[in-house]
């Protein structure tokens, strides 16, 4: 494994391989291994880990867009894996930590996650049941990447009191892991996405990585899904690219190519300015997610919600701007745009899919609120031939 500068090797690893092979990836039955070994050699399994492997928040952010705006599909699988990373090196259980760690730092091993079902309003995906020396699982995870290519999978389950318990799982099927077939999905079709059924799962609470409220994981999961989306702003910068290359053809695109790129310039500093603020601790923490006494829920609650609100509303717009640069390109190119074999009409489907990915209520509204705007739809007015 590589101890280098993590964005160097990232733009090597994407205009070396991920960017060659993209449309074929993206065809592909399951991400090339190849892809996720070069990520491993260069050392960007463990960006995440403790010690000097660790990646500053700028340049994960910068090898985030590097690798998104390369291929979707390798992206998606890569970034599943920090999650587990991240809550293995907090565990209190040492023994999981010690058996996982390592591999998965070190790119031995790959990791995929199953928790976003949390934020569907209704009865709990999947649940838990405590039983002598652990827990019983039942219910299905709608859906879970990376089965087939994951070594090791974080599930959360939910009890009946408002727990969630988080637990290890092996990634390979039992006769209480049953995973359905890859889903037939309009992009990332390679991310080999299923869903996975529990039929009376006992996990031993040797692979439990800890238990805690459920208002406590929302507290934190508040603050996630509001960060700036680091994988539209390499979608669109990727879009942007290409379509600079297409300059030279009419003074139309080459316009179009500045615009967006100074759009996406402003963009970017200002979601990660509002990031970084909160980062920093301009803003307090809501009360779920800082210790007791920490922050005031009263004017610093005030403050934090409009904070909060300005930071979905910068994301919504980066996600508008992953769209727009990747129709821009479409338009630009005309008909091939819709081939297989160009880029355009991935990266159209791939700015589809990170409108949805982490949604929240919150952030579907900001997003319908930018996308109904006055001017962006046709309003009846007077037309050039009335």
């Amino acid at each position: 494994m590589e101890h280098t500068d993590p964005v160097a090797a990232a733009q090597r690893v994407a205009y070396e391989l991920l960017i060659p092979r993209a449309e074929d990836t993206d065809q592909a039955a399951v991400v090339p291994r190849g892809n996720l070994e070069a990520l491993a050699q260069a050392g960007l399994y463990g960006l995440a880990c403790p010690g000097p492997s660790q990646a500053s928040g700028p340049a994960m952010r910068q090898v985030q867009e590097i690798l998104a705006g390369a291929c979707g599909a390798t992206y998606f699988v890569w970034a599943q894996h920090h999650s587990p990373v991240r809550l293995l090196a907090a565990t209190a259980n040492d023994g999981l930590r010690r058996r996982w760690l390592e591999p998965l730092c070190s790119g031995q091993a790959l990791a995929g996650v199953a928790f976003a079902y949390l934020r569907r309003p209704g009865p709990a995906a999947v649940t838990a049941e405590p039983v002598g020396g652990g827990w019983l699982v039942n219910g299905t995870a709608p859906f879970v990447t990376s089965w087939g290519l994951a070594d090791l999978f974080v599930v959360v389950a939910a009890t009946g009191d408002g727990q969630l318990v988080w637990f290890c799982l092996q990634g390979r099927a039992t006769p209480a892991v049953s995973p359905s077939a890859p889903l037939a999905l309009a992009v990332l079709q390679a991310t080999s996405t299923v869903q996975l059924t529990f039929d009376g799962l006992l996990v031993g609470n040797d692979d439990v990585l800890g238990v805690e409220p459920l208002a406590a994981w929302r507290g934190r999961d508040r603050l996630a899904t509001a960060q700036p989306s680091a994988a539209a702003f390499g979608l669109a910068g990727r879009g942007c690219a290409l379509l600079a290359e297409r300059a030279q053809e009419a003074p139309q695109v080459g316009e179009a190519a500045a615009a967006l790129a100074h759009e996406l310039g402003r963009c970017r500093d200002h979601g990660y300015g509002l990031a970084d603020a909160l980062a920093g601790g301009v803003m307090p923490l809501p009360v779920d997610a800082a210790g007791p006494g920490e922050t005031d829920p009263g004017e610093a609650g005030d403050r934090l919600d409009e904070h909060l609100a300005a930071m979905v509303a910068a994301r919504a717009w980066a996600l508008d701007l992953a769209q727009r640069g990747a129709l821009a390109l479409v338009a630009a190119v005309g008909g091939r745009a819709m081939t297989r074999s160009h880029p355009a009409q991935r990266l159209v489907r791939e700015a589809a899919f990170y409108a949805v990915q982490a949604q929240t209520g919150a952030l579907r509204t900001a997003t319908l609120g930018r996308l109904s705007a006055p001017g962006t739809i046709c309003d009846g007015g007077p037309t050039p031939l009335s």
